[in-house]
């Protein structure tokens, strides 16, 4: 079942290791499929340098298995808080990015430096408060901080890409990690300049219809 849904969810996984985005055991990935309501999981426990297809766990949106041998990732609460609010949305990547996260451990917002930063993202990144890994509460603080947005810093912990595909989905946090180094760089060299507001109301509201459309 969605056999190459499951081979890309482990070619994503493996890139994210290979470019520093994510390590060891953690980190996990999902995309949902909107006909069945199944969504693919990376499952709990497993170096994701070693995945395979087979590892990969089905549920429905009740957390429910369909299918597989391995349990499903302990953030699976945050991905299905996520969908359940979001129709636009259909694919989710937590990772753990060096930039990122440094970010996250701070607590600062990744403010809209780049035009190409608001029109995948939404706007400026915001850091959903702290709550632990696995929790309803880190779940429910994630889907706040996520409104109108594919991207969310989770304090103290790392980063979370949304896309309407998983494509999308790496896509934003590639930008976002590269964006956050970007941005701690530019702190050594001066002030970091942000992008006014009235410059990026057009790519806001483009971006807020578009997900408006793919949500009905």
């Amino acid at each position: 079942m969605y056999d190459d849904l499951k081979k890309k969810v482990v070619e994503v996984m493996k890139f994210m290791e290979q470019h520093e985005l994510n390590y060891g055991r953690s980190g996990n990935v999902s995309i949902r499929i909107q006909d069945t309501g199944h969504i693919l999981i990376t499952p709990t426990g497993v170096k994701k340098s070693a995945l395979a297809e087979d590892d990969i766990a089905v549920v429905d949106l009740s957390g429910k298995t369909i299918e597989g041998k391995r349990k499903p990732s302990v953030e699976m609460p945050l991905h299905l808080a996520i969908y359940k609010n979001y129709d636009y949305i259909n694919a989710v990547i937590h990772a753990h990015g060096i930039y990122s996260t440094a970010l996250a451990v701070a607590r600062e917002p990744l403010p809209p430096l780049v035009e190409e930063m608001v029109s995948l993202t939404g706007g400026d990144v915001k850091v959903a408060e702290y709550a632990p890994s696995g929790t309803d509460e880190l779940a429910e603080n994630a889907v706040k901080a996520l409104h109108e947005r594919k991207a969310v810093l989770l304090a103290n912990h790392g980063i979370v890409a949304c896309g309407e595909t998983i494509d999308e989905a790496l896509e934003i946090l590639v930008l976002v990690e590269r964006i956050s180094k970007v941005y701690i760089l530019s702190k050594v060299a001066g002030v970091p300049k942000v992008l006014p507001f009235e410059s990026l109301e057009k790519q806001v509201q483009d971006f807020r219809k578009r997900i408006k459309r793919n949500s009905a």
